[in-house]
């Protein structure tokens, strides 16, 4: 996954931010590890090493740069990694699996040894699953320090140290300080005061085409669940004390910014996985514009409207859901029949495949054939037979949607596209993709074979027959 030796050293020469959080750079002669565009002094090449990820860096012996801010660095693009499985198991870590359980419990859920597994994960990022676990809950505690005034027990539980002594041996092993010592040493370093929410920064790589995004998200917005003004997007989430909070994310000079309750007590990780998976974060559209932009087809609409991401799930049952009301249905009469299930079962019915399954659907007015899928995919989730989230294999997941009566491969390819996060998941019998590709394929066969030249990115090629087909309305 490091890019060659000299690509690196051309990037930090020139510090530049299109290689930020692809690789990191050890400094020998002070033990600290930098980001690419770390405004420090560059130091001479023979006294410096690249490895692929913080964790490595870590792992080697390094600690953290305080300038640049390792932990505030873009995530590692997907599309770098070579191993599914490797992809698979960071998704899984980011869920928190390796807080609570063994290398070993995620080594039997990709179906690996945990020392083939170990061995997948230090070629592909230079650390252990363990490693990066530990790293990537450093990171997101550093960030709680800098960034919002929480008390440090506060830090310790949402980060999932588990107890602050932990905490405190932790920080002062990597850090060489403790965390009180690096946030009062901050600059930025917040009031102690309590505050009625706190906020966090989240990078974004660059060009991110922000209006796109909401639109979307607003075109679907579910009323008592969900709003989204301009470019802000308000989230309702009930904490583990079962009390209701309002989330809110908003854009914000070339980055979101996250508004978090204090009094919400739903683990901060839970809440930034969301984030990130709904607004598609970890894509890397510099590289999927360039490839995309050689289609004659797409080229003129991703040279006008670049940036544009896949958004992504906040919850997968409720998208899967809701792909099935969007069956042969505009957007907004897809809409229109959520908003009825929750005005007959309650607002939080789409959250809850046991409570689906148990109602009839068709009573809204939805055609019986239909409501019958989504009664059966209920079902199939509350039972476990079905895994709704990023982390499950594309393909097997796919195939056993379109197992169940009333789906088919409209439904499976959408699922895959905006829960399983699949960059190459392509519902070729589109609506709008065949109107966009007639006549030159206006089957759904022959739209797959048109579609061919944009792998492994035909899901962002879907988006932008989306967006050309909206530009082309307009311009009438």
């Amino acid at each position: 996954m490091l890019p060659a030796a000299d690509v690196c050293e051309r990037a930090r020469l020139s510090r530049d931010p299109r290689f930020d959080g692809c690789f990191f750079i050890g400094v020998i002669t002070t033990g600290i590890y930098c980001r690419p565009i770390c405004p420090a002094r560059v130091p001479a090449r023979e006294n410096v090493r690249f490895y692929p990820s913080a964790a490595a860096a870590q792992q080697a012996g390094y600690r953290p740069c305080l300038r640049c801010l390792p932990e505030a660095a873009a995530r590692i693009p997907e599309w770098s990694i070579r191993s599914r499985t490797v992809i698979q198991g960071l998704r899984l870590i980011d869920a928190g699996l390796l807080d609570v359980h063994p290398v070993d419990v995620l080594a039997a859920r990709l179906g690996v040894s945990a020392r083939h597994l170990n061995r997948l994960f230090h070629h592909e990022l230079g650390a252990t699953p363990k490693s990066l676990a530990m790293a990537r809950r450093r990171a997101l505690a550093k960030r709680l320090l800098d960034e919002t005034s929480l008390p440090l027990s506060r830090v310790a539980l949402q980060a999932g140290y588990g107890s602050l002594r932990r905490f405190n041996d932790d920080f002062q092993r990597i850090y060489q300080r403790t965390p009180g010592a690096l946030r009062a040493s901050r600059r930025c370093a917040r009031s102690a005061a309590p505050t009625q929410a706190y906020c966090l920064r989240l990078p974004v790589r660059q060009p991110y085409n922000a209006a796109w995004m909401f639109e979307f998200l607003a075109r679907r917005a579910l009323v008592g669940c969900e709003t989204v003004s301009a470019c802000c997007y308000r989230r309702r989430i009930i904490d583990g004390a079962g009390n209701e909070h309002w989330i809110a994310v908003t854009w914000d000079d070339g980055a979101l910014r996250l508004e978090v309750p204090a009094a919400c007590t739903t683990p901060l990780s839970d809440i930034l996985l969301r984030v990130r998976r709904l607004f598609d974060l970890d894509a890397d559209s510099a590289m999927i514009d360039e490839h995309l932009a050689r289609d004659p087809l797409l080229g003129p609409v991703v040279g006008s409207c670049g940036g544009l991401r896949v958004p992504g799930a906040w919850d997968g049952f409720e998208t899967a859901v809701r792909a099935v009301l969007g069956q042969q249905v505009s957007v907004a009469r897809a809409t229109a029949l959520a908003h009825r299930l929750i005005e007959r079962y309650g607002r939080d019915i789409l959250q809850s495949p046991q409570a689906l399954a148990c109602v009839a659907p068709a009573e809204i007015g939805m055609p019986g054939r239909r409501g019958d899928a989504v009664r059966r995919l209920a079902a199939e989730v509350a039972a476990g037979a079905l895994e709704l989230h990023e982390a499950a294999a594309s393909e097997p997941l796919q195939r056993a949607l379109c197992a169940i009566p009333g789906l088919g491969p409209w439904t499976a390819g959408y699922v895959a596209m905006r829960v399983l996060k699949d960059p190459d998941a392509y519902p070729a019998n589109d609506w709008v993709v065949l109107k966009m590709l007639a006549p030159e394929a206006a089957s759904a066969a022959r739209a797959r074979l048109r579609a061919e030249a944009w792998r492994p990115w035909r899901a962002y090629a879907v988006m932008y027959l989306w967006k050309l087909s909206q530009l082309t309305r307009e311009a009438r």
